[in-house]
């Protein structure tokens, strides 16, 4: 996918709760081990962001603002919402890239990390501990660390309970078949079965992977998706995905926010953004009735610029492990809906906000589609264009499949 910070539209600034009780300091409980605590007086650093949104934006730079000032670093600090990636790309080949970087755990790590520009992080003294396996395994690249998560999403089906009553649907379907009969159901004028993104925007393949891999698929092998493809076919067929889900990207899940659907697919994010439907959140169903779903996981990192010099490196790790904070994770997870990457700091998170419990208890089995390193790019791509040979054009699903992978 190409990454965006439009997932999910984080807006809304809800109140501090226990980040207050914890009495958040932005350098609180942090260690640098190599980086030392020397006094890095004098040392500029740069920080790129890829996410505008309040009050996500507000917080990072104050965390980053209040370590700079702990530590001593002078900071300059940039939000870049668009063409995040190629600006990434173009700054490590002509050497200008940031010192340190927010990046997304599919696409723009694999590739800045096989492009040498990135520092290795264990040299520096910063590990993953603290961390589970899957979340730590998104800043590996290679056998080497290069990104440290402190954020990460995974997702679920979300659907309006009101739509649901009104139809006679009392459980949330729990097979492929059953979401399509009950999208059928829920499909009347004005209003939608199911919203799902259809467009070459880096969405797609983001909302379709837990429907892949849930039916059993193998993300590497476009091949055994055809179950996958067949059920936004059948959904699209039935009349109960709109026409227009091929111009819809990011922004799906506000057609169900609207009321002008009844399902749609997001993230954790909604359960702290104030949302005024009467919502339910299911597990993605599978082909057959009693499988074990499955989701992705994805991943916001931090990565350093790799230098030679070494007080210049010392000090954007330390500046990276006072940002990485538990204190800083969990008020961002609260207000913001991030999961933290943290194991404690996500306790914290379910402890205040109990509906997170569903997407927290995802990531240790969850599919981390970073593992295909840059080949992810093209396959993304595959499985954009094979939804809509199958819908718009009307392929079947094997057809599509071949199709897409011969564009």
């Amino acid at each position: 996918m190409s990454s965006t910070p439009l997932r999910g539209g984080r807006r809304a600034i809800i109140p501090l709760t226990i980040a207050t009780a914890l009495a958040l300091s932005a350098c609180a409980g942090t260690e640098t081990p190599a980086a030392g605590d020397g006094d890095f007086t004098g040392v500029d650093l740069t920080v790129w962001n890829i996410i505008p949104y309040d009050p996500y934006d507000t917080l990072q730079k104050g965390y980053f603002a209040e370590c700079a000032t702990e530590l001593g670093i002078t900071l300059t600090q940039e939000t870049i919402p668009t063409d995040y990636q190629a600006k990434l790309l173009q700054a490590a080949s002509s050497n200008t890239f940031p010192d340190i970087a927010l990046v997304d755990s599919d696409v723009s790590f694999p590739q800045l990390a096989s492009s040498g520009v990135l520092a290795d992080l264990g040299k520096l003294g910063i590990t993953t501990e603290g961390q589970s396996e899957a979340v730590a395994a998104l800043g590996d690249y290679d056998g080497t660390l290069y990104g440290l998560p402190t954020q990460v999403e995974d997702y679920a089906l979300w659907y309006d309970k009101a739509a649901f009553a009104e139809v006679g649907i009392e459980e949330f379907p729990t097979t492929f078949d059953g979401l399509v009969d009950a999208a059928a159901k829920l499909t009347k004028e004005g209003r939608d079965g199911i919203s799902l993104a259809g467009k070459n925007d880096g969405s797609t393949p983001v909302y379709f992977l837990p429907f892949l891999l849930s039916s059993g698929a193998d993300p590497a092998d476009p091949s055994t998706a055809e179950a996958a493809i067949g059920l936004y076919k059948d959904l699209y067929d039935a009349g109960s995905l709109n026409k227009e889900f091929v111009n819809r990207g990011w922004e799906a899940p506000d057609v169900w926010k609207e009321g002008k659907a009844a399902i749609t697919v997001t993230g954790p994010w909604e359960l702290v953004s104030g949302l005024e439907i009467d919502y339910g959140v299911a597990p993605f169903p599978t082909v057959t009735e009693g499988e074990s779903p499955r989701v992705g996981l994805l991943g916001y990192e931090y990565v350093l610029k790799a230098q030679k010099d070494n007080k210049r490196a010392q000090a954007a790790a330390a500046l990276l492990q006072c940002r990485a904070a538990e204190a800083n994770q969990i008020e961002t997870a609260i207000q913001g809906g991030y999961i933290p990457a943290l194991t404690s700091a996500q306790d914290a998170f379910v402890a205040e906000v109990p509906a997170a419990a569903g997407f927290v208890d995802q990531v240790a089995g969850a599919y981390n589609n970073a593992e295909l390193g840059t080949e992810w790019s093209a396959l993304q791509q595959v499985y954009v264009a094979a939804i809509q040979y199958a819908t718009v054009e009307g392929l079947s699903p094997k057809d599509a499949l071949a199709k897409a992978a011969q564009d």
